[in-house]
């Protein structure tokens, strides 16, 4: 090879290969900082209203969307992963339970190709959110809102989150507001009547990966018009992994993650007879969840 081709070849490796590290593979956020909250604020505002503290976790997995790896964790590649579509009921001793995520409706289903949609599983989350005494949404899009027009007449107010401080919901609940984030994202802390602790991340941190290495989605696949939401995004993830941090036997219930999320049983309304942890559909045991819940 002559010199003059072995330069062209490099600027053209540098022309390629820099904008594709950037917007596929890189994962870093310039100035992002973990948000200043601490477990002990959360058990706090946990332990700060009156009456009994959910007993029990329970899920419906609705259906499965299929997407890239990358769109979902820089530098994860660009194989597709199978995230699951779940929502979540609290039960509580004596009341009407809490519903954290409602899934999606027949159409938005079809419209946005939910694969193995559970019409039967959604029926019956459809019938938690006439029911629940309290319904927390983790992100306002299709695949967590529900059919807005279910309604519990008993179902009680949410607090204003538009501050940006987390609040407690219910005993033993606390509504964290993703400040910066868009479509009213949210975490929820649940500390159970026996201790178990949760913390539903939503989309913030889709799966596991996320926040354990601190990847937000591929630039190419993140709004670029807002800069500072990536460096806010970053900053939510450094946080849940200092939460993991300070309360170890935290369960971190990732938004999509695909393997099962123990100490979670299957079944709202029927089929309780499965274990806790043992949820409808999982993947190969090498994904990351394992090595970081349990």
């Amino acid at each position: 090879m002559t010199p003059r081709f072995n330069l062209l070849l490099l600027i053209l490796l540098l022309l390629v290969g820099v904008p594709l590290y950037w917007f596929q593979f890189d994962a870093s956020a310039p100035g992002a900082r973990p948000v200043p909250l601490t477990m002990s604020r959360l058990r706090e505002l946990a332990d700060g209203l009156p009456g009994p503290a959910p007993e029990e976790l329970r899920q419906e997995v609705l259906g499965y969307r299929s997407e890239l790896y990358n769109r979902i964790a820089a530098g994860s590649g660009l194989r597709p992963i199978r995230l699951p579509v779940r929502a979540f009921e609290a039960v509580v001793p004596g009341q009407a339970p809490i519903l954290i995520d409602a899934g999606t409706t027949p159409a938005e289903a079809r419209k946005r190709d939910l694969q193995n949609f559970d019409i039967a599983a959604q029926h019956r989350v459809d019938g938690r959110a006439r029911t629940a005494a309290l319904k927390l949404v983790l992100l306002d899009r299709p695949f967590h809102r529900g059919n807005a027009a279910l309604v519990s007449p008993e179902a009680a107010p949410l607090p204003d989150l538009d501050g940006g401080e987390p609040r407690a919901v219910a005993p033993g609940v606390v509504a964290i507001p993703l400040e910066g984030l868009p479509d009213r994202a949210m975490m929820v802390y649940m500390r159970l009547e026996d201790g178990r602790e949760f913390l539903f991340t939503g989309d913030v941190a889709t799966v596991d990966a996320n926040w354990v290495e601190e990847r937000p989605p591929a630039r190419t696949f993140s709004t670029l018009a807002k800069g500072d939401e990536r460096r806010r995004t970053v900053s939510w993830l450094m946080t849940i992994k200092a939460l993991k941090r300070a309360a170890p036997a935290m369960i971190v219930v990732s938004g999509h993650e695909p393997r099962n999320v123990p100490g979670i049983a299957s079944g709202f309304a029927k089929d309780r007879s499965l274990p806790a942890g043992q949820a409808a559909g999982h993947v190969p045991n090498d994904h990351v969840f394992g090595r970081i819940n349990g």
